[in-house]
């Protein structure tokens, strides 16, 4: 993808929140707020696999499985855990199913 492209796509902070479920198979909240002067909020929930392939399906795979694991970890000792710099478009969020919440 073009630098100058990627450059232009706002950039998120994904908060995870362990709700409940086993051990094994968690349901999470994610939040994606908006960083970049913008008041935009997502908000999608469901199991940490999905929001592994929300994460993925909106960024490209710019988030590296090493940060996805140390979230992970995070989330199983029922901790906040949180994702910086995700870059995505409105739209992609939007088209992997989450839910706008700041309106």
């Amino acid at each position: 993808m073009d630098d100058a492209l990627l450059d232009k796509r706002p950039s998120f902070c994904a908060y995870f929140i362990r709700m409940h479920g086993p051990e094994s198979d968690f349901t999470v909240r994610m939040l994606l707020v908006e960083t970049t002067g913008g008041k935009t909020i997502f908000e999608g929930i469901g199991s940490w696999l999905q929001c592994e392939r929300w994460i993925a399906q909106i960024s490209g795979w710019i988030i590296p499985m090493k940060k996805l694991v140390l979230v992970r970890k995070r989330i199983e000792q029922k901790r906040l855990a949180a994702i910086t710099a995700v870059r995505s478009s409105v739209e992609s969020v939007e088209s992997v199913g989450l839910t706008r919440v700041d309106r």
